[in-house]
């Protein structure tokens, strides 16, 4: 039965999330089992675009140096890599997150996907086939997911499988949204990148997470976890729970279970260490996207979206960084002479709202909106 385990951690103190980390591999087999000597070792963490420690929009520097120690001592050789959300900013992204001095002090090397070159990778996959993975994520010997415990306006959740869209760096990550540009399609393409990867383990920041308005515009939440299991789908089903969804609702789940990539059923999961219902949050959820309307007015809530939900700018906000302009899928913003999104051909991706480092991307629900969404929200 593939297992996951859960463990309790207070604060991103280093020896304290050390001893957390090793503590969840023992009960899962012990760093050993993951890495052997002169493996390089990839820790694929999130960055998005460089969002400081305490916004909890990223994995904790912490986490990222302990784990770099972690596999030093089980005779590895880290790597730290990642791609940001937003085309070009992966260097400062990793600078202002603390990731980069992380790795470089505990040892490890950071690496920019944007500068190491692609492999076409073809999938048999229900919305992409040909996918351009960076090379690392292949060429490394072990492939380890450290993702931030958050909530996701799109996706609902985000985690370990979600985690590897970083693999897709440059444009390729907005030619991808405009495929796929609905939670059930998104959710597709997500697992159809994730068919292409082999990773080993994955290792969760659940010490401090986020809840409402995720992946970056939510709020932080200290849920004190630290969850690992080398089955990334079965670690999504127990930390989905933990944030109080039930695992059955996270599509990126579901579809990998169903498509023989993961174990997505909590009866065929062993959790070692904590019990779910002992460390369970009910994280807020977004207070603007449907989680459990039936699928004709899911459907309606998508084709309709313009009269329902709209995400809009902010002018007094908007610092006209240029960060939303060049990373739309749409080509759907303008900064000049005001900042402004055309409804008419925004696809309701929401990068915007998730990339906006200054919260000028505001998200606006009509009555009509807020009539489907109550009772469709586990809490608002």
């Amino acid at each position: 039965m593939t297992k996951v385990s859960i463990v309790k951690c207070e604060n991103y103190e280093c020896p304290m999330v050390k001893r957390a980390i090793l503590r969840s591999l023992e009960l899962i087999g012990g760093p050993e089992k993951f890495i052997k000597p002169g493996d390089i070792v990839l820790l694929k963490v999130n960055v998005i675009v460089g969002f400081p420690p305490e916004r909890a929009a990223t994995t904790h520097p912490a986490v990222v140096s302990e784990m770099v120690e972690i596999v030093k001592e089980a005779g590895g050789i880290p790597w730290v890599g990642d791609s940001s959300g937003a085309y070009g900013y992966t260097t400062q992204s990793l600078e202002l997150s603390g990731i980069k001095k992380a790795t470089q002090e505990a040892g490890g090397k950071l690496i920019n996907f944007e500068s190491t070159g692609t492999y076409p990778v073809k999938v048999d996959g229900r919305v992409l086939t040909t996918i351009n993975i960076a090379k690392p994520a292949i060429d490394c010997d072990v492939l380890v997911s450290l993702p931030k415990m958050k909530t996701h306006m799109l996706t609902k959740y985000t985690g370990a499988v979600k985690n590897f869209y970083g693999v897709i760096p440059g444009s390729g990550k907005a030619a991808i949204h405009r495929l796929a540009p609905t939670e059930e399609s998104l959710s597709h393409a997500v697992v159809d990148i994730y068919s292409a990867l082999k990773p080993r383990l994955a290792v969760m920041d659940g010490i401090v997470g986020m809840e409402g308005e995720g992946a970056t515009n939510g709020t932080p939440i200290e849920s004190k976890v630290i969850i690992s299991s080398q089955d990334c789908a079965a670690l999504d089903a127990v930390a989905s729970e933990v944030m109080g969804f039930s695992h059955t609702d996270i599509l990126t789940t579901r579809f990998a279970n169903e498509r023989g990539l993961g174990v997505g059923e909590l009866n065929r999961i062993e959790v070692a260490g904590e019990k779910i219902n002992d460390v369970m949050l009910d994280f807020k959820k977004s207070r603007h996207l449907p989680y459990k309307l039936p699928e004709f007015l899911m459907k309606f809530m998508f084709k309709n979206v313009e009269n329902l939900s709209r995400v809009e700018i902010s002018e007094d906000d908007c610092k006209k960084c240029r960060i939303c302009f060049n990373s739309c899928p749409a080509s759907a913003i303008a900064l000049e002479p005001r900042p402004y999104i055309d409804q008419a051909k925004c696809i309701k991706c929401y990068c915007c709202h998730e990339l906006c480092r200054n919260s000028a991307v505001k998200l606006k629900t009509s009555y009509l909106g807020k009539q489907l969404l109550k009772g469709s929200m586990y809490k608002s």
